[in-house]
């Protein structure tokens, strides 16, 4: 059994070699969810859970953030020091403004290696989400994977990781799934190097809005304190990750708020982008993430949209609130899921049906 593991799991395993596809912990609770922090047992049983894999796949949502990203990555680098060969994959191309996590992994692209990815793996593992829509290429195989574990903090949950031998890591009071998996770090006794703080930084600083979001707490800072003397560079970070934007980037924004529109005496802004917003200013759908953030720099805005066309008649909307406004709920009427001041969600309909009626719930909403 790898050291770093074995320290956590205290018996949760025999001694000895270890069969690649071993029998799940029979004491291993099928979820976990914590009001405020990840326990001490809580933590525990999940690195017994994973001490019993020797090739786990490690999945996120899709278009990945940095906070998914940042957890993928740490949580390869932490597996892979006890002796565990992860297997970090993605549905979507790497995100360019995440280039710097890019080295910190041995990235796996689903759709061109699926069929080995699905023979080799002996457990997954499903960090920040718990949503079907969000993990569509991979479901089916979710429903036959060996076992699953869930780590994550949104509100919103699906049935993943509720087989028997299957385990959830649930804590919404989380700031960033990062903040969890940095728990997890502890437990495991892997130590913070410069690789790991930097990615469990990105995840942790991304999700919190550079800690101006009302999910920053005071567990939060202690942490990004902690990863700063491990090795985090927060100046560097930030300039990796928001000071290197291509022109098509901003001609992209300036096409955004040219179209603005406030509605509900001006408490909801919406935004829209279509194919040919894309076409124009050789932007790509990687680089709309935080776009939903431009308009509520607006005085008296309370909600902001953002409405995006995909291909095959699918809606994409991006909700973000200010103040009372459960966001994640309206959301879930759609479909989809988050946070209370940050969700999304994906319809199939027209544009000209989907567009009048998301706008209407949400006024009806605030």
């Amino acid at each position: 059994m790898p050291r770093s593991i074995a320290g956590a799991c205290r018996g949760a395993s025999g001694a000895g070699g270890r069969d690649r596809r071993r029998a799940p912990c029979p004491h291993t609770p099928p979820q976990i969810q914590s009001a405020f922090m990840s326990s001490r047992h809580d933590l525990h049983a999940v690195a017994a859970w994973l001490a019993e894999s020797a090739q786990p796949l490690l999945v996120t949502h899709r278009r990945p953030d940095g906070d998914a990203l940042g957890a993928l990555a740490a949580m390869s680098l932490m597996l892979s020091r006890g002796g565990v060969e992860p297997l970090p994959v993605l549905f979507d191309r790497f995100p360019r403004r995440y280039a710097l996590l890019q080295p910190l992994a041995r990235w796996h692209d689903w759709e061109a290696e699926r069929e080995v990815l699905c023979g080799e793996c002996d457990a997954v593992v499903v960090l920040d989400t718990c949503t079907l829509t969000q993990l569509e290429p991979i479901a089916p195989f979710l429903a036959r994977a060996p076992r699953t574990l869930v780590i994550d903090h949104h509100a919103t949950h699906d049935p993943i990781g509720t087989r028997p031998g299957d385990l959830r890591l649930l804590n919404e009071s989380a700031s960033a799934t990062c903040l969890i998996v940095a728990d997890l770090c502890r437990a495991m006794h892997t130590p913070l190097d410069a690789p790991l703080a930097t990615a469990l930084f990105v995840g942790l600083a991304t999700d919190c809005g550079w800690f101006r979001f009302s999910n920053t707490d005071a567990r939060t800072l202690r942490l990004a304190a902690e990863l700063l003397e491990a090795g985090a560079d927060p100046s560097g970070i930030h300039q990796a990750l928001y000071e290197q934007e291509p022109r098509a980037k901003l001609r992209l924004v300036a096409r955004l708020l040219e179209r603005l529109e406030l509605h509900a005496d001006g408490r909801l802004a919406v935004m829209y982008l279509r194919p040919e917003d894309f076409a124009a200013t050789g932007a790509d759908d990687t680089m709309t993430e935080d776009l939903v953030n431009e308009a509520a720099r607006l005085a008296g805005t309370e909600a902001t949209l953002l409405i995006t066309q995909e291909a095959g008649n699918v809606v994409r909307v991006n909700f973000r609130s200010k103040r009372n406004l459960d966001v994640s709920a309206l959301a879930r009427r759609f479909g989809g899921g988050g946070h209370a001041r940050a969700a999304g969600a994906r319809l199939m309909g027209a544009w000209d049906h989907v567009v009048p009626r998301v706008i209407a719930e949400t006024i009806e909403a605030l």
